[in-house]
């Protein structure tokens, strides 16, 4: 028999399960916690493919604009979970102006102002975690993308079938010629980059908040490695990228091949040149196991913080 491992929240009376957080779970979440903290707003930066709210909190009071996200990639639904823990421990600390894995919390607060996407793609999470009823307009489209595998498998996209951190315009088409040397060239539960940049709802909510919002440091957080992405075409901050490393024990890597385009980390490279980075956490096969997810939240917790200061 199985362990089933489940981390439960617990603030102000309620509680907040974390593992297989699906969209229902997280927006329950979030409204309990806003609750409980005002000084934690939330707002929808935009509408996904299937119309859910692609929802950002935000909070703090710095002039240091730090963009954290997470779940671009379907099977990755453990870095929304990290998001939102991250989000609620923050505001536990600082209600109790206690030190925040070893950093001031009031320092931060007042430093920083954190904008916090959990789930970029939550189409995709709702689709590998509760599946699709036959009845939905898009279920011909994710069987046909799906081939023979199964979707609690493979499934990374949205539910169009574009990898929607393939979907970034930077160097996007020399990307979409390497991905297609794999033979994706269509629709397909992960790598497809879709018809052209931003072609989807997701990356455009995106795209705007980040014009709008013109973030001092952003990080996209996907899941598995252990790793730091930190460089795009030759271009990145090495010495910012060292001081995260040091912090959470994660490892630098270059991108190679298909990872080396289009990706968000390598848009906000390109279009702002701002220290961005994608960090893989965890260790395992997606969808990584949530008995480690204490370990991701102490190396993660510190690696944020470690953005107000870079």
């Amino acid at each position: 028999m199985g362990i089933i491992c489940t981390v439960i929240i617990l603030f102000g009376g309620n509680s907040m399960n974390l593992n297989k957080l699906d969209y229902g779970h997280l927006t329950k979440n979030i409204s309990q916690m806003i609750r409980k903290n005002p000084f934690i707003s939330v707002f929808s930066c935009g509408k996904s493919e299937e119309g859910r709210d692609i929802l950002c909190l935000k909070f703090g009071k710095g002039d240091r604009k730090i963009f954290l996200n997470g779940a671009h990639h379907s099977l990755e639904w453990i870095t929304a979970s990290l998001l939102l823990s991250y989000t609620n421990d923050f505001a536990a600390f600082l209600k109790k102006e206690e030190d925040f894995y070893g950093y001031n919390i009031l320092d931060l607060y007042k430093k920083a102002t954190f904008y916090v996407v959990p789930m970029v793609n939550p189409d995709g999470v709702e689709l590998v975690i509760n599946g699709i009823d036959k009845l939905n307009d898009n279920y011909s489209k994710v069987k046909m993308a799906l081939g023979k595998n199964k979707l609690g498998k493979v499934w990374q996209a949205n539910i169009n079938g574009v990898d929607l951190n393939h979907n970034y315009d930077a160097m996007f088409y020399e990307g979409k010629e390497s991905i297609k040397k794999l033979g994706i060239n269509m629709p397909s539960p992960t790598k497809y980059s879709g018809a052209f940049p931003f072609s989807e709802s997701e990356t455009r909510a995106i795209k705007n908040l980040c014009e709008k919002e013109n973030f001092d440091v952003t990080v996209a957080f996907h899941s598995q490695g252990e790793a730091i992405y930190w460089s795009y075409n030759g271009k990145g901050f090495s010495d910012k990228a060292e001081r995260l490393a040091k912090v959470s024990g994660y490892k630098l890597i270059t991108p190679n091949g298909t990872d080396s385009y289009s990706g968000f980390k390598d848009w906000m490279i390109e279009k702002f040149n701002v220290p961005s980075f994608t960090v893989e956490v965890g260790k395992g096969v997606n969808p990584i196991k949530f008995s480690g997810f204490e370990k991701i939240k102490i190396d993660n917790y510190k690696l944020i913080n470690e953005c107000c200061y870079i």
